[in-house]
């Protein structure tokens, strides 16, 4: 009885215990952290941001101006790491004149550099000017930075963004931008 009794309790601890992995074989590597292992476990290509910022615009004589920002973008991947997208912002910037710069365009975005999404972007703008300058157009490059605070909401980020305008006439727009950025959850 005993015995019997000590070999049942013999097969249940080596039941209990979990198998030891051979030392020899490679377990399965764990999945590679990327842009679809972010927060909601998959890709979000759809972004949406708004914010305030400066305005600089001139011809020579520079004026500036405070003024909001609205945007979007829709990325597709190429890599894990690496999405080409296309984008739009709209501005309206007031001061001693009035500004209101339209921009769409393409751009590369880092999904995963470090805890933050870095963008390059460089599209076409047209900016109606007050003051009788009219309406100019142009190429517009810039950098925008995305943060995320999923602390405050789920998809929610800071933003900042940088955005250069050479435009017709020899006028120019430079903004800096600060704001809220938000990952669309569909």
């Amino acid at each position: 009885m005993k015995a019997a009794f000590g070999g049942l309790l013999l097969a249940a601890a080596l039941a209990a215990t979990p198998a030891m992995a051979d030392p020899v074989a490679d377990p399965d590597p764990a999945p590679a952290r990327s842009s679809a292992a972010t927060s909601g476990g998959r890709f979000r290509p759809a972004q949406a941001w708004g914010g305030i910022g400066y305005y600089n615009t001139g011809a020579g004589a520079n004026v500036g101006q405070f003024g909001f920002n609205v945007g979007a973008s829709y990325a597709v991947p190429y890599t894990p790491d690496v999405s080409w997208l296309g984008f739009a912002n709209v501005a309206l910037a007031f001061g001693d004149a009035t500004s209101f710069p339209i921009t769409a365009g393409a751009g590369v975005r880092g999904e995963r550099i470090g805890p933050v999404q870095l963008t390059g972007l460089a599209g076409l703008t047209i900016a109606p000017i007050s003051e009788g300058a009219g309406t100019k157009v142009g190429l517009a490059l810039g950098a925008q930075a995305n943060y995320p605070m999923p602390q405050l909401m789920p998809g929610v980020g800071i933003q900042a963004a940088f955005m250069y305008h050479i435009l017709t006439d020899s006028f120019h727009i430079w903004t800096l931008n600060a704001g809220l950025s938000y990952i669309l959850p569909y």
